[in-house]
């Protein structure tokens, strides 16, 4: 089947999720989420991504390890018509800065971690280091895939640098 260039990927997802809602479309672990899952997960952060003034073209940065969450994350991106910035979850928080400078990202995404890995603190301190990127989403390890989100949006204040 040919695709037409226009189709943005994260169109493949509804599509599927429209035809087989219940076929597993992620396996973690015993943990398994359907293509209905998924999709709902997806259009959760689109929506959150569009609440938050995020427009098509805009770039969203994405600093999460190979677990479900970054699926829904990723595909929410899309679906809002923004460009995935993904990020290395190992970088420390001046390369995150750099990162999401250079990139021109308007919102941050970032899995908490774990105490062997906390990529949270990284990435609350590389986006508190730039001007730019004023949403910051932080990814809880907790429940489905793209349930857990809490957000910060950047108010200018006096002690801003």
């Amino acid at each position: 089947m040919m695709l037409s260039p226009s189709r943005n990927v994260s169109r493949l997802l509804t599509d599927t999720a429209s035809r087989h809602p219940e076929r597993t479309a992620i396996v973690f672990g015993d943990d398994r989420i359907t293509y209905a899952a998924l999709d709902a997960a997806a259009n959760r952060v689109a929506n959150l991504l569009a609440s938050r003034g995020i427009q098509p073209g805009d770039k969203v940065a994405l600093s999460c390890p190979n677990v479900p969450h970054f699926s829904s994350v990723y595909f929410g991106i899309l679906k809002a018509g923004a460009a995935v910035v993904p990020l290395n979850v190992l970088l420390r928080s001046g390369e995150i800065a750099y990162h999401l400078a250079d990139s021109d990202a308007k919102a941050y995404f970032a899995f908490e971690g774990t105490p062997e890995l906390a990529i949270a603190q990284a990435a609350w301190e590389g986006f508190r280091a730039t001007d730019g990127c004023t949403e910051f989403f932080l990814i809880e390890s907790g429940g489905a895939a793209g349930a857990g989100h809490r957000s910060r949006t950047r108010r200018p204040s006096p002690s801003s640098p």
